[in-house]
């Protein structure tokens, strides 16, 4: 039996002074823990993800209209992500089928365009409100330049991508963030007195002024379908075109 004490304040007892030494707190991990530590760790330091937050100038229909260089409907056929010997930036390079040029000469069956971003070894690279086009889908894009090298060829990023969706055998248009596209209509001719001013926003997510949208996808009955989205794209270029 362990007598009580009558040691007073700071004097040491026969069992104190027996006592064995505290032990570091680390001492007592157990090694498989300290292994699963390191290993999350190395695992960080192979996989990353890099953020770039974007903030873009939001445009009108007219404006992307008149500003791209090249407008096609195309179909994603081939992706492949490589890393710039000298700079080190990874791209995603995406090759397009074209189906129909609906403004600019080009006469090649399919493009290449280059986009930021993308997985490549082990290393992962992501621009906010990039979206890079994906295998297999079909779409109509609005690019700014075939020639230049830009972190996102499509003009105003989000707001030059749109995603055609089957529905029921009928093709219909979205935009890239899957918002069925209910109207399009030029903004050109309302005064500037009352006119919305161009404000900055996220690179992806919100349509040029002028398109009219859902807000969920189950609506994408009521979307354009894609001869109509199109119509009204030539429409705007030859009421540009008559300006001019």
């Amino acid at each position: 039996m362990i007598q009580p004490s009558n040691a007073g304040p700071g004097r040491d007892t026969a069992e104190s002074s027996h006592r064995p030494p505290l032990v570091p707190a680390i001492r007592r991990t157990p090694v498989r823990r300290l292994l699963a530590c390191c290993l999350v760790c190395t695992c960080l330091l192979i996989v990353t993800a890099d953020i770039v937050a974007t903030t873009i100038l939001g445009i009108d229909i007219d404006q992307l209209t008149a500003d791209a260089e090249f407008i096609f409907e195309g179909e994603v056929v081939v992706t492949e992500t490589r890393e710039d010997s000298r700079s080190g930036i990874i791209s995603t390079y995406v090759t397009f089928n074209v189906v129909d040029v609906m403004k600019g000469d080009y006469d090649a069956a399919s493009i290449e365009l280059k986009f930021m971003g993308g997985a490549f070894e082990g290393r992962i690279v992501q621009v906010s409100g990039l979206k890079i086009p994906q295998m297999g889908e079909q779409g109509i894009y609005f690019v700014e330049s075939t020639s230049r090298d830009l972190i996102n060829p499509l003009l105003g990023w989000s707001q030059g991508h749109f995603i055609i969706v089957d529905d029921d055998g009928e093709r219909k248009i979205s935009t890239a963030h899957e918002k069925p596209v209910t109207e399009i209509q030029s903004v050109s001719g309302i005064p500037l007195a009352i006119k919305k001013p161009q404000a900055l926003i996220q690179g992806g997510g919100d349509a040029a002024a002028g398109v009219t949208t859902e807000s969920s996808p189950i609506l994408i009955r009521r979307a354009l379908s894609v001869d109509e989205f199109k119509a009204r794209i030539q429409d705007l270029m030859e009421n540009q075109r008559i300006l001019d």
